[in-house]
C-alpha cells in the first residue's frame, strides 16, 4: 500500500509565506513534490502539526491538514554529502557544515578552514540539492566594527547580498553586506513582541535592520524607537516598514545610543531591548537612564562557564547597581542559542527600579 504523508493545504496566495515558515521549522518534506489543486497548495510535511503553534499570527480557518501520497523528488543527489562523495575524501566529507543560515532566498554557510579549497564545490552542491535558493554565500571573517558587518564569498548562484526574509509573516529587508542580521533569533523576535503591552514606549537600542521593532509594531499598538549607528541598517528598516501592515508606530533614529540618550528626557521607556551580545554591557548606564522605574530590560550577552544563568544574573545585577539603579526582579533567563563551544548567546528579562 502506498505511503501516505501528512500535508498542509493552504490558499495559493499564502503558499510561499507558509512554505518559508515550514522550512524554518524543518517541517516541510523537501523530498516530496508540492502539489496544486484548484487554487490551493498542498505542502507535504515531515510530521503532523498544530496550526496554532506554527502559524499563531495567521488566520488558518481556510487551512486544512490531511494525509495523502506525494511524489518523491528522485532526480539528483538528496544531500550535499551525496553530491560531493566523488569529489571529497571521507575525512573531508565529515567536515562538511551541518548548520547554515537561511535568509530569504540566500543560504549562508560557514566553511571550515580545512575545506577552503573546496568552497565553490560545496556551494554548487548546496545549490544543487536546495534549488529553491538563488544565492549561496560563505562567511568570510568575523563580524567587525561599530556597524557590525562581515564579508562574504559568493559560492554559487546569483551574486547578491540583499533579500527579503519572512518571519511569522513579517517581511524584513536584509542586505548582509551592509547590516547584521541573524535568522536564528526568530523566536526571540516573536517572544519579545508578545510581551509588549498596548501604548508602551519601547526603545530598541541596537536595532540593526529592525526585526524586534517590526515584530512589535505588527502585533501591538506601541511606539518603538529603533536606534542604530549604521545608516544602512536604518534604511533597510524603513524599507521593511513600507512592506508590512503595522498597528504600532516605529520611529527610526540613526545615532549612537549614547548621543540619543543625551538628547531625550530621562526615564521615558517602559521597555528597552539590548540585543548587542558582544557590547551591550558597555551601555547599561544608558539603558538605566532611559528606563522608567519598574521598566523592563531585555539584555543579551555571550556567557560561558558551567552555570551561565547564575553568571549572567550576577553580572547584570552588578552592572545595574554600578549605574545607580537596581534589579527588582528577574522574570526569565534563557540560552537563546549556542554561539561557540561552551558559550551561549543568552537573554535575561529584568525589572529595573
Amino acid at each position: 500500500m502506498p505511503e501516505e504523508n501528512p500535508f498542509l493545504c493552504v490558499p495559493a496566495e499564502f503558499g510561499e509565506q507558509v512554505r518559508r515558515r515550514l522550512l524554518e521549522l524543518s517541517l516541510l518534506d523537501t523530498d516530496r513534490k508540492i502539489e496544486s489543486e484548484e487554487g490551493r497548495l498542498l505542502l507535504p510535511l515531515t510530521k503532523e502539526v498544530v496550526l496554532s503553534q506554527i502559524l499563531p499570527e495567521m488566520d488558518t480557518s481556510e487551512y486544512t491538514i490531511g494525509f495523502r501520497e506525494f511524489s518523491l523528488i528522485l532526480s539528483g543527489p538528496r544531500t550535499v554529502r551525496e553530491a560531493l562523495e566523488n569529489k571529497l575524501s571521507e575525512t573531508e566529507l565529515e567536515l562538511l557544515p551541518r548548520a547554515y543560515d537561511l535568509i530569504g532566498d540566500i543560504a549562508v554557510l560557514e566553511i571550515p578552514p580545512e575545506l577552503t579549497d573546496h568552497r565553490q564545490a560545496i556551494g554548487e552542491a548546496f545549490l544543487q540539492v536546495r534549488p529553491n535558493f538563488t544565492t549561496i554565500l560563505g562567511k568570510k571573517g568575523a563580524i567587525t566594527g561599530t556597524l557590525r558587518t562581515r564579508e562574504y564569498d559568493l559560492l554559487a548562484g546569483i551574486d547578491k547580498t540583499d533579500t527579503i526574509h519572512i518571519e511569522y509573516g513579517c517581511r524584513i529587508s536584509v542586505d548582509l553586506s551592509k547590516a547584521y542580521f541573524s535568522p536564528r533569533l526568530l523566536e526571540e523576535h516573536n517572544r519579545i513582541a508578545q510581551l509588549v503591552q498596548e501604548n508602551e514606549q519601547v526603545i530598541d537600542m541596537f536595532t540593526g535592520v529592525g526585526p524586534f521593532a517590526l515584530h512589535i509594531a505588527r502585533q501591538v499598538r506601541a511606539k518603538i524607537t529603533a536606534v542604530d549607528i549604521n545608516p544602512e541598517a536604518i534604511k533597510l528598516l524603513e524599507t521593511s516598514v513600507t512592506m508590512n501592515r503595522m498597528v504600532g508606530l516605529i520611529e527610526s533614529v540613526t545615532k549612537d545610543i549614547r548621543d540619543y540618550t543625551n538628547m531625550v528626557e530621562l526615564q521615558i521607556a517602559d521597555r528597552v531591548i539590548m540585543n548587542h551580545p558582544s557590547g551591550a554591557s558597555d551601555f547599561i548606564p544608558e539603558a538605566c537612564q532611559l528606563l522608567k522605574t519598574g521598566g523592563i530590560m531585555h539584555y543579551y550577552d555571550f556567557i560561558g562557564g558551567k552555570d551561565p544563568e547564575s553568571d549572567l544574573s550576577t553580572k547584570l545585577i552588578n552592572l545595574v547597581e554600578a549605574a545607580g539603579r537596581r534589579v527588582h526582579d528577574i522574570s526569565l533567563i534563557r540560552r537563546v542559542r549556542d554561539s561557540a563551544p561552551y558559550e551561549y548567546h543568552m537573554v535575561i528579562d529584568a525589572i529595573i527600579q
